[in-house]
């Protein structure tokens, strides 16, 4: 009986039904010594695994050294405490993982995507965003020339108006992907060196700081060296806030998508049909709008438009598994848009979730009159 005390009971009398049924006489001697084998209570090892090792620190990565080192030469940070920060930080497999490159191609499906970004949650709280800061975004369309909708639906989509500004510590990520990824190394380093420049700028606490997976910071989730060329200190406190100040969120989201060419009361997109079968030529366009609309029209695609037929166009076609790809012809201000995220599907989400803003505002306001004229 004590040989068994270590051994849980419904294991034991499972293996003693073992027994009975198979160490009979004619059962060979290598299957009596197996069954036996099983009735070895589990070892320690076994009852109590190792957890996995945790990673070396940074610091004991001799890149982070040196970068540490560039950043005591070319910017005078103090060594030491530059160190501390990295001191136990180790990197993030997660993100890691994250970032890598997709094993397979993924099946668009376009509907699926913008249902997550044009949903009623997103229209009405932008609808409550717009009217919180009507001044503001007034004020960022008169001087930079974006319109109110697009500025508010960036910011929906990025955040849902601040709500998701991300969970992963910002220092972490960059050097995890910086230093430990598979790829675009050179880019997150440099975006590291940006964001401990911002964060001494603005006193940022980089043990606390939190962001995005990939680094990006704040309302409108800019990368460290955007808020740096492109933030703007639309609240007049004398500083850049984009993680606290959504007027300041809002004057760089202008400020962004000015400076990266928006044209004020263009269209961005233009409905299109195309000619089946696609013509090989519009098989792969790039983003950026190069054949002209004329050109376009003459391959056989049908479309209204009032603009000159040299304003220059790119197709774009988002599909779905069970639904019709919609097509568009893309103009100047959709690929300013794609210069905030490179992707045809959060350009689109942006531009209809936007426009649905804006006719919900609409109506909301017209309601509101009418419940005044009626009082």
């Amino acid at each position: 009986m004590e040989k068994w005390s270590l051994i849980q009971l419904p294991y034991a009398i499972s293996m003693r039904l073992v027994i009975d049924r198979y160490l009979r006489p004619g059962h060979t001697l290598a299957l009596s010594l197996s069954l036996a084998l099983m009735l070895l209570p589990p070892t320690a090892e076994a009852r109590n695994p190792k957890k996995p090792a945790s990673p070396p620190t940074m610091l004991q990565n001799p890149e982070v050294v040196d970068f540490i080192q560039q950043m005591s030469t070319k910017y005078g940070f103090d060594q030491s405490t530059l160190s501390a920060n990295f001191e136990n930080q180790r990197p993030d497999n997660r993100i890691i993982r994250i970032m890598a490159p997709a094993p397979t191609q993924l099946t668009p499906n376009w509907v699926a995507y913008r249902d997550r970004f044009v949903n009623s949650r997103r229209i009405n709280r932008g609808v409550q965003f717009w009217d919180a800061y009507s001044d503001t975004l007034e004020r960022a369309a008169r001087e930079y020339g974006v319109p109110q909708e697009i500025i508010v639906a960036i910011i929906g989509v990025e955040t849902e108006y601040g709500r998701n500004m991300g969970s992963f510590n910002v220092l972490n990520a960059l050097a995890s992907i910086g230093f430990y990824g598979e790829r675009r190394r050179e880019f997150f380093q440099s975006e590291l060196e940006q964001y401990l420049l911002l964060a001494r700028d603005n006193n940022l606490d980089l043990l606390t700081t939190r962001g995005s997976f990939a680094g990006a910071l704040g309302i409108p989730q800019f990368m460290p060296s955007s808020q740096r060329r492109w933030g703007v200190d639309f609240d007049g406190n004398n500083k850049v806030d984009l993680i606290h100040s959504p007027m300041d969120a809002i004057g760089s989201v202008a400020n962004f998508l000015k400076s990266h060419g928006w044209q004020k009361d263009q269209v961005a997109t233009i409905p299109v049909t195309p000619p089946q079968p696609l013509p090989t030529d519009f098989e792969k366009v790039d983003v950026k709008p190069g054949l002209s609309l004329a050109q376009y029209r003459d391959a056989g695609f049908v479309f209204a438009s009032p603009l000159r037929e040299s304003t220059p166009a790119t197709l774009v076609s988002l599909s779905s598994p069970k639904a019709a790809t919609q097509n568009w012809l893309g103009l100047n201000n959709y690929y300013v848009i794609t210069r905030y995220n490179r992707s045809a599907a959060y350009a689109m989400s942006v531009i209809e979730l936007g426009e649905a803003i804006r006719q919900a505002r609409v109506a909301s306001l017209a309601a509101t009159a009418s419940t005044t004229l009626q009082e």
